[in-house]
């Protein structure tokens, strides 16, 4: 019985987590504090980077990464912990491109158990997430945690509910107070 709550719970995060995320740009409150910049329409559009693509995450992690000043001891239970945070974060983004495409040509059967599957894929990451930060977490000296603390939560958190982690800003470090 708790197994079946944790699957439903898994896969209602991971529906949340695959609709499309609204961002301001896409209703014209894209700009900076309500101005446009006067080079707006000379410079080259690009579309907006998604705030848990897999560019930002490596930014996010390479800042946290800087900010830790790891030892050489500490390296490899640094990189086992990215390395795993990275394929997620390519996982989840590889399956919202193909997500609406997909669920186009699958009956409503098929489209939960993609979900279900999804989700079980997601909690095996996550899984294996947690086992490399605690690893990680482990070798830190309480500096560094102190540093880790907010971050690590935060960066998994922002990729797994598309963008929307606690309190951080899109640096991946943590939002200073007002």
């Amino acid at each position: 019985m708790r197994l079946e709550k944790v699957l439903l719970a898994c896969l209602i995060a991971l529906v949340t987590a695959l609709a499309p995320v609204e961002s301001p740009a896409q209703f014209g409150g894209g700009t900076r504090g309500g101005r446009q910049r006067p080079d707006s329409g000379a410079k080259e559009q690009r579309p907006p980077m998604q705030d848990n693509s897999p560019e930002q995450v490596e930014d996010r992690l390479g800042l946290l990464e800087e900010d830790l000043h790891l030892t050489a001891d500490q390296r490899s239970a640094w990189q086992s912990y990215a390395d795993k945070v990275n394929a997620l974060a390519a996982d989840i983004g590889r399956d919202r491109e193909r997500g609406s495409l997909a669920n186009g040509q699958m009956s409503a059967l098929q489209q939960i158990d993609r979900a279900v599957d999804i989700a079980r894929n997601r909690l095996t990451a996550l899984e294996d997430i947690a086992a490399t930060a605690k690893a990680l977490y482990g070798n830190l000296n309480p500096q560094q945690k102190s540093v880790a603390d907010p971050r690590l939560v935060t960066i998994v958190s922002a990729i797994v509910n598309g963008g929307t982690g606690a309190a951080s800003n899109r640096s991946g470090r943590p939002a200073s107070p007002r």
